[in-house]
């Protein structure tokens, strides 16, 4: 079933300075040739129809266009009759860019006069706006995980990359689409041609969107938790140093109280506490309260100093009884051999019976005989020392758990120390920048305590359990959220949805591909999406775009390819404007002015490829039609009916885009 087309050109208008008009007509449904001469301004029509559109540049050569067009304007016709009026202000001198335009809608809309041409749009509501009317839904490319790159939803802008190929274009070996040699735009369309080609369901477009909604949640609720616990980790601190401080400035009677619950009961009290009497704190008495904070603050320090220096000499006898051990526990180690020897008891009656001997022998040299000042110690002298060290073992080993838990002991109540510490110093800090702060207002000292316990009060409740309990659930429920939405999204289907529509495109490329003739076409012609070019399976192997030599092939896989896009893209009733502008496709068959001004190649060959181009762009028109239009301004004028027929403007004999009187 044929749709109808979403959006066509009708007609390209100009106003001069002075409020004249030069309208360009376009046929919806037809293909509309505009044949000429060069530099009778062909390919500015490309630009300008972009720059309508809502690109914010107007890149058409300095010249007569730029010294007398005050606006460029197109009038759009939609698939339901209704059409669009679209115009553009030229950019101020100097410029080469602006954001201002002009959007008018109705069903029998024609070109405005000059003096009703108003800026009322910018160039990003236009494209927005027009791209809805054309059906371009709500869509979102999210870039693969860690990526730098933000994620692109698609609109008018890249759909009108589809829909053009200027003269250095559709000849350029190396770039396949509209503005794709421009930075970051080869990503973009990389991104957006997917979702063109309806890879991408609008169902499955809108699940990103949830997605990209789910994962903000997540951040939030991991922000969230993240801050509350934080809060609960320092909240103590901070309650004890005010309460400290309030009863510094005379709000409290209480000094120090470590319950949570009892400490946050008594500074709401001391918000609303009145004065201690009716005047105001002496100023003695409260420097006397300052200084009370700063004497616990060097007690605080002096006790935490001598626990530290306990705890090193405990660290330090630690560490010399670990080497003590280890020159132990070696000596015991040789000493152990010993047990592989005999029992020494039955040495005794040997020694008896020759005991004046054994006695002059054991104080001898074995080698000269001399008696030895220190002897060598017997066997059982050798296993007493074992005894005695394996006892000194024994006695180190047991006392180190007491040494641990001394050592815990030591921690614990350093900690405690250091909050304590915190806490009289931030309760200090508040307090001399209360007075600095204060010093020339009455009674605004407590008044600034008053202020700073609503300040934390306001954050206890974020440090609660019972809080902490509910964030970390809507953590958990978000990532549950984002897991479920995740695992719908299959990136796999994807890709396999968009190797099918491209082969749908192949198959139409490689047909054309053979009507044209063109050179190293093999049994598939495809487009690359990756590389953005296009490839053709040889029996050799795949030859991309820029291994092939020629203008002509350039042009002619050029050609073929966004034939074969525009054919997919009515077929299937994709949201891409229904018109095609192509600049010069025949320039490598009209190198000569004479063959320009003429629009007749030289030779026989060249006349048949020009017409074989042209033949296969009128019959995929016939085809599709009316719901593709395509336009193509070019050199060529052939004799052919079916040619002139299509024929709009012939800008030769003096005819061109600006007319003459515009330039005087």
């Amino acid at each position: 079933m044929w749709h109808p087309e979403p959006v066509q050109l009708l007609s390209v208008t100009l106003y001069g300075q002075e409020g004249q008009q030069r309208t360009i007509a376009f046929q919806p449904g037809s293909l509309n040739i505009l044949t000429g001469e060069s530099q009778t301004g062909k390919s500015a029509l490309l630009t300008i129809v972009e720059y309508c559109l809502g690109r914010d540049s107007m890149l058409v050569p300095v010249g007569p266009i730029t010294d007398t067009v005050s606006w460029y304007a197109a009038l759009l016709e939609f698939h339901d009759g209704g059409r669009a009026f679209v115009a553009r202000p030229a950019p101020a001198q100097g410029k080469a860019s602006t954001q201002r335009g002009m959007l008018e809608f109705g069903v029998s809309l024609e070109a405005l006069e000059f003096d009703r041409l108003e800026v009322n749009i910018d160039s990003n509501a236009l494209r927005e706006q027009l791209g809805r009317r054309i059906g371009i839904e709500e869509n979102l490319h999210e870039p693969p995980a860690n990526s730098l790159r933000q994620p692109l939803e698609a609109n008018l802008g890249h759909a009108t990359l589809l829909c053009l190929q200027s003269q250095n274009e559709i000849a350029n070996p190396m770039q396949l689409f509209h503005r794709q040699g421009e930075r970051g735009m080869d990503q973009a369309l990389r991104d957006t041609i997917p979702y063109f080609l309806g890879a991408v369901p609008r169902e499955q477009a809108l699940k990103r969107a949830r997605l990209r909604d789910a994962r903000r949640d997540l951040q939030r609720a991991e922000s969230a938790l993240r801050s509350a616990e934080a809060t609960a980790e320092t909240i103590d601190v901070e309650l004890r140093a005010l309460l400290a401080e309030a009863h510094a400035v005379g709000l409290t009677e209480i000094a120090d109280i470590a319950d949570r619950s009892e400490l946050i009961a008594t500074l709401h009290a001391a918000r609303f506490a009145a004065p201690p009497r009716a005047a105001e704190l002496a100023d003695f008495e409260q420097q006397e309260r300052r200084i009370g904070l700063e004497r616990e603050r060097e007690e605080l320090r002096r006790d935490l100093r001598a626990l530290m220096a306990d705890r090193s000499l405990l660290l330090e006898q630690q560490q010399r009884q670990s080497s003590y051990v280890d020159a132990l526990t070696q000596q015991t180690g040789r000493l152990t051999s010993l047990n592989l020897l005999g029992g020494t008891p039955a040495h005794d009656d040997e020694e008896s019976v020759d005991g004046d001997a054994s006695e002059h022998n054991a104080g001898a040299c074995p080698a000269c005989g001399q008696t030895m000042t220190e002897p060598t110690p017997t066997a059982s002298e050798l296993r007493t020392s074992l005894t005695r060290l394996q006892d000194q073992l024994t006695g180190i080993r047991a006392a180190r758990p007491a040494q641990r838990a001394a050592l815990q002991r030591l921690d614990e109540s350093a900690g405690g120390l250091r909050e304590r510490l915190r806490a009289t110093e931030a309760a200090l800090e508040s307090l001399l920048a209360a007075e600095i702060s204060t010093a020339p207002f009455s009674g605004s000292a407590r008044d600034f305590t008053r202020g700073r316990i609503d300040a934390v009060l306001s954050r206890v409740q974020t440090a609660d359990d019972l809080e902490l309990r509910r964030l970390r659930l809507a953590r958990t429920t978000a990532a549950a959220v984002v897991a479920a939405l995740e695992a719908e999204l299959d990136d796999g289907d994807e890709r396999e949805q968009l190797t099918s529509r491209l082969l749908v495109v192949s198959r139409d490329m490689t047909a054309y591909a053979d009507r044209l003739t063109l050179e190293h076409r093999g049994p598939n012609v495809r487009i690359d999406l990756a590389r953005l070019t296009v490839v053709t399976d040889t029996e050799t192997g795949p030859a991309p775009l820029f291994r092939i030599g020629s203008a002509a092939n350039w042009i002619g896989y050029h050609l073929i390819s966004h034939l074969a896009l525009h054919r997919y893209f009515v077929r299937q009733a994709r949201p891409v404007p229904r018109f095609l502008m192509l600049d010069q496709p025949t320039q490598a068959y009209y190198p000569s002015e004479v063959t320009q001004r003429t629009g007749v190649a030289a030779n026989d060959a060249d006349r048949e490829a020009v017409r074989r181009m042209f033949k296969l762009i009128h019959d995929v028109v016939a085809e599709l039609g009316p719901h593709l239009q395509i336009i193509v301004c070019d050199h060529a004028n052939l004799p052919e009916e079916w040619f002139q027929a299509s024929v709009v403007d012939n800008w030769r004999d003096g005819r061109k885009l600006i007319p003459a009187d515009w330039l005087h």
